[in-house]
């Protein structure tokens, strides 16, 4: 059913505007196209990049963000300078992925958050578990080289103090990493071993004890109780 003020003028300039904006949107992809054929897409890709990490950005920076990341998608989406694309894409994913580990990795005792009784494998602290908020993420550093490291001079006031350590051996955790080393078997029968003979000593000490002791307590019964008699069967 046709309305009442339908027009076949209208409809007409309404066709043709809609076949115009499509040859527009054709010429405009055609000029962007060739456009980024030209481009560098590895550059393009860390402009990209460095403009999302800025901090701060203003409205310009964003909006300029934003077309850039048009264009990255249009070359994706048409499958240009795949041949120079490939394997660099293919290159930074494996960097990523070995950022990742090195952030996961746990160092021991070369991590800076070492310590050998609370965090004796050097994992990172969460963020979540720590009392106070950071901006930026904790990285997974470690100790410097001995040969990096800067030796200090001792301070001069210990030496005024004649401060001294306590006698006696450290604290155990101070010298062996606890809930890290794994038993050796062979350690562990070798010390079972040098334990037995201690212990068949002392069985054998308390059995020459209680063998000696019926013996002596004899001897005293014989003293205090005078000559022993006796007993003969009369006929």
């Amino acid at each position: 059913m046709i309305r009442g003020n339908w027009s076949l003028a209208d409809e007409f300039k309404k066709n043709e505007k809609k076949q115009i904006s499509k040859i527009q949107q054709r010429q405009r992809d055609n000029h962007k196209l060739e456009k980024l054929k030209a481009i560098d897409p590895i550059h393009l890709y860390y402009k990209i990049d460095r403009l999302d990490q800025t901090p701060n950005k203003s409205e310009k920076d964003n909006s300029y963000l934003n077309k850039l990341k048009e264009d990255w998608d249009f070359i994706i989406k048409h499958n240009l300078h795949s041949s120079k694309l490939k394997p660099f894409l293919e290159n930074q994913q494996k960097k990523q992925q070995q950022k990742l580990r090195q952030q996961t990795k746990l160092w021991g005792q070369k991590s800076i958050y070492f310590n050998p009784e609370l965090n004796p494998l050097g994992k990172v602290p969460e963020l979540e578990n720590l009392p106070y908020k950071l901006k930026d993420s904790i990285e997974n550093l470690t100790v410097p080289l001995k040969g990096k490291q800067i030796n200090y001079s001792p301070d001069p006031i210990i030496k005024e103090l004649q401060i001294k350590c306590p006698p006696g051996q450290p604290p155990r955790f101070y010298k062996l990493i606890q809930n890290t080393s794994k038993k050796n078997k062979h350690n562990s029968k070798s010390n079972n071993t040098e334990v037995l003979p201690e212990s068949e000593t002392i069985v054998n000490n308390n059995s020459s004890e209680e063998n000696d002791s019926p013996h002596e307590e004899e001897e005293e019964e014989e003293e205090e109780g005078g000559p022993d008699f006796k007993r003969y069967k009369h006929s």
